[in-house]
């Protein structure tokens, strides 16, 4: 049964690696997105001390980023966040800028899990090698794995963070991309699994699940093209209804649309539209009950930050369904009165 269990274990880190474009043997299996970021950044800071302690980041990152880079900070690394524009977009002559050649980590997200804006990680990679910086590459992938075509070896990325549930995988279970030949500091120690990263028994039944997900993905550049067309109907019937703005950028990933109905707080609409079997929500899950720093640091006013709704699409997405959700949205900012 031991051996059956390795197998399926090394099936799933294949089908998983195959849709990276990586070699099995660079894919550490973890317990979701945060685990695989807080690794990731740990590992490559600690291993890396020696060289300088400079890490350069964004504004906009993941909790799982931001707050693992504020914990480094207080143990004296030196964490330059880089700002964005009303986008949601850093600028790349301020990546450039901002890496040095003391820089040991920078970390960018692909694509930002508020607002869909998609990320210049390319630059990140010409930035690191114009400084001539021992920087590792880290790049959060969680939003854009499985929702348009991003092999990190494609980007010059060394270290990059994916989840299962993202793609219709089961919670609990994520990987980290670790490019041949990189060496990161382990953060628990206890058992030669996952190369002694990631010590302990393998939640097998997830990861099993992972590997079936990602072996069920489509054709993700047709898929993203769909994806857009359904965005795209989606905000011409939000402009009909009116008294809503969208905050995610034209080009962002599709498969996230940021609004805020205007004069009405998020959470009322939140309840109303779950109670009519519409499930949005009004940013990042890590964040409950606090304004949007991506929205804050993108610079929107007032009243959009008192009202976000941050709609997610998948695959499964129809055209009777966004129908639904802009009519639910109308009747809910008819009925809710305005704050």
């Amino acid at each position: 049964m031991g051996l059956k269990a390795e197998e399926l274990l090394e099936k799933s880190r294949s089908r998983v690696a195959k849709k990276l474009g990586c070699s099995p043997d660079e894919l550490l299996f973890t317990s979701g997105g945060t685990e695989s970021n807080n690794t990731a950044l740990y590992g490559a800071a600690n291993q890396l001390k020696r060289s300088g302690r400079r890490i350069v980041s964004t504004v906009i990152e993941h909790p799982s980023v931001y707050e693992t880079l504020s914990r480094l900070e207080n143990e004296g690394f030196e964490v330059i966040r880089l700002k964005v524009n009303g986008e949601g977009k850093i600028s790349e002559s301020d990546l450039f800028e901002a890496v040095t050649q003391d820089t040991i980590l920078v970390s960018v997200m692909a694509v930002n899990n508020e607002v869909g804006s998609i990320q210049p990680v390319s630059a990140a990679r010409q930035a690191i090698l114009r400084a001539h910086s021992p920087a590792l590459l880290h790049c959060d992938g969680v939003q854009v794995f499985g929702k348009m075509p991003f092999r990190p070896s494609d980007y010059g990325i060394d270290l990059m963070s994916v989840s299962s549930h993202k793609i219709h995988g089961p919670k609990g279970a994520g990987a980290l991309y670790i490019r041949k030949g990189v060496k990161i500091s382990p953060r628990l120690f206890g058992g030669e699994q996952e190369g002694k990263l990631r010590p302990g028994t393998e939640a097998l039944p997830a990861i099993a699940g992972f590997g079936a997900a990602a072996a069920a993905l489509p054709d993700l550049k047709a898929e993203f093209d769909r994806a857009k067309e359904k965005r795209d109907y989606l905000v011409e019937k939000l402009k009909a209804v009116g008294g809503i703005e969208i905050n995610s950028p034209a080009d962002a990933l599709p498969f996230i649309t940021n609004i805020s109905v205007l004069g009405r707080r998020s959470e009322p609409m939140l309840s109303f539209l779950s109670e009519n079997g519409v499930y949005v929500s009004s940013g990042s899950a890590c964040s409950k009950g606090k304004k949007s720093r991506v929205l804050v640091e993108m610079g929107l006013g007032n009243d959009r930050l008192e009202s976000p709704l941050r709609i997610s699409f998948s695959r499964f997405t129809t055209f009777e369904e966004i129908d639904y959700l802009a009519d639910c949205i109308a009747q809910a900012r008819r009925i809710i009165r305005a704050k």
